[in-house]
């Protein structure tokens, strides 16, 4: 088994990641109904390869991703603030380009109950999610790949792994921009992962400020027409802020090299360099 698992480490991720998240869902259909997945299959998934592949060792570096909240004030701010910033982004577009969207009321009980729907969200959801995707896949992925390359091979899998919630808690119409909404999440969730040092704990703030913030308050401010274009301006609008920064750091990154194996080169040049006696 431990030989298996190390030639297909990703692959028996990816598989116990999606049984353990689809059981509740599968058993739904066969009673006649539907439910979503377990959001805490990704975790189990993870702990349970790595343990079988790694033992103790593996594990403790696995928890210590996701308790690893020693990071710069910064990036704890941003993981919170972005996702809130891309949403009124969308909104104020929305509401321009409609310009009387028939918008509802935020209500005071809607306001009190958003720091009870983000500790939710955060202990169950991001718990459950991140630790897989970005604690353990990522990871494995960016030994062999860009963070780019590891993203775009990462987002259809998660976005395939929300295909129970297809129909139901997203509407057909409301999937393809959901989708491409995933796609952005997945490139800024790489650039928070990479940034921080590999701390899974603030790319479980951004997941959960994301979902409460936007499924959770403003978006269903909105309803018809004008919900389904505010889904597509948050779609792209997080497609674009994430190839921003992960181009943007990868071009650093390429930048640095070159300056290094340009200075190696020219060290070695004079190193090269006989010594003639006067």
């Amino acid at each position: 088994m431990k030989l298996f698992l190390q030639r297909h480490l990703l692959g028996a991720f990816f598989v116990l990641a999606f049984a353990l998240s689809w059981y509740p869902w599968i058993i739904a259909l066969f009673r006649g109904h539907t439910t979503g997945p377990n959001p805490l299959g990704p975790l189990l998934a993870g702990l349970i390869v790595t343990a079988i592949v790694s033992g103790r060792s593996g594990l403790r570096e696995y928890l210590g991703r996701i308790v690893h909240c020693r990071v710069g004030v910064h990036y704890l701010a941003t993981a919170c603030l972005l996702p809130i910033l891309i949403c009124l982004i969308s909104v104020a577009l929305t509401v321009c380009l409609t310009g009387d969207p028939k918008m509802g009321s935020l209500s005071i009980e809607n306001l009190r109950e958003l720091p009870e729907r983000f500790l939710f969200t955060f202990l169950f959801v991001g718990l459950g999610e991140e630790p897989g995707w970005r604690g353990f896949a990522l990871p494995q992925l960016q030994t062999r790949h860009s963070p780019l390359i590891a993203s775009l091979i990462l987002a259809p899998i998660w976005m395939i792994w929300h295909l129970p919630l297809m129909g139901t808690e997203f509407p057909w119409l409301i999937v393809p921009p959901f989708l491409l909404s995933v796609l952005g999440g997945t490139f800024l969730l790489t650039w928070i992962f990479n940034r921080t040092g590999g701390s899974v704990f603030v790319a479980m703030l951004f997941h959960a400020a994301t979902n409460t913030i936007g499924a959770g308050l403003l978006f269903p401010l909105f309803s018809g027409s004008a919900l389904l274009l505010l889904w597509w301006i948050y779609g792209a609008a997080c497609v674009v802020a994430g190839l921003a920064v992960l181009l943007h750091d990868e071009r650093r990154q390429i930048s640095r090299l070159s300056a290094r194996t340009f200075a190696a080169g020219v060290t070695a040049k004079v190193v090269s360099v006989p010594l003639r006696p006067r």
